[in-house]
């Protein structure tokens, strides 16, 4: 277990005192401090028609900007995690340390994880301001966060299977933003598949799961949903892994 956590501690020092991690954080909150004004601004316009959605309800998968955000902050976090170990050759140093394979995964997944979450602490601040000129919805902010961290630790799983598949960290990159934006669209692809396809497109829509989070409601079967495919992509990260030492 000591070995596990100073490879985690590693990976998550590494993101926090690398180039790639400060631009990811300021890009990243950057982006949705914009959005937050944004959306605080165009709601409060004289000339705007009175909608009772609330601002937390719109910005947790509200809007495109959510959507590409996660899937290229996602990417960017993980595509170097078994990538570079393959291009440099310390993967082999790695799998004949004192740890599992599984470890090995776990390690790196949680730091990546970790920082990716860490990153949404600032944001209570955007709760924070706006609960004290306005009325929030707690309930929506709350399952909002949730699903927001559901989320993120699917799409961290995903990343680290990619890294795991390649040498390139750029393909890593680019591989993983096109496979969560397909996941992204599933959900509009209900409108032109038949209507026996239909239910089954709907349930494994990304979207379509995220958006009960959204209304402020915690579904089980979302849970359920993204843990399963979380865990998942983990077990098959471990397998990816494993193989690499009989190539």
């Amino acid at each position: 277990m000591r070995n596990f956590w100073t490879l985690y501690k590693r990976e998550l020092l590494t993101l926090y005192l690398t180039p790639t991690g400060y631009i990811v954080m300021c890009v990243f909150l950057g982006v949705l401090g914009w959005v937050f004004w944004l959306l605080v601004r165009v709601l409060n316009l004289p000339d705007m028609v009175k909608i009772d959605t609330d601002v937390f309800s719109i910005m947790f998968g509200g809007t495109f900007f959510y959507w590409i955000v996660l899937a290229a902050i996602s990417a960017a976090l993980t595509m170097r995690l078994f990538a570079e170990e393959y291009r440099t050759g310390t993967i082999e140093t790695l799998m004949t340390a004192p740890v599992s394979d599984t470890q090995v995964v776990l390690g790196k997944y949680l730091a990546a994880l970790s920082f990716l979450l860490l990153m949404w602490a600032p944001t209570v601040l955007y709760v924070v301001v706006l609960g004290r000129y306005a009325t929030v919805d707690y309930g929506v902010v709350f399952s909002g966060y949730i699903g927001t961290a559901l989320l993120c630790a699917m799409l961290t799983a995903l990343g680290l299977l990619v890294s795991s598949c390649t040498r390139s960290q750029f393909v890593a990159f680019f591989v993983s933003f096109v496979i969560i934006l397909m996941l992204f669209s599933l959900n509009f692809m209900q409108n032109i598949v038949s209507p026996g396809w239909r239910a089954l497109y709907q349930y494994v829509s990304v979207l379509e799961q995220f958006k009960e989070f959204s209304a402020g409601v915690l579904d089980s079967c979302s849970f359920v949903y993204f843990i399963s495919v979380t865990l998942l992509l983990l077990f098959a990260t471990v397998k990816s892994v494993e193989s690499h030492k009989w190539r």
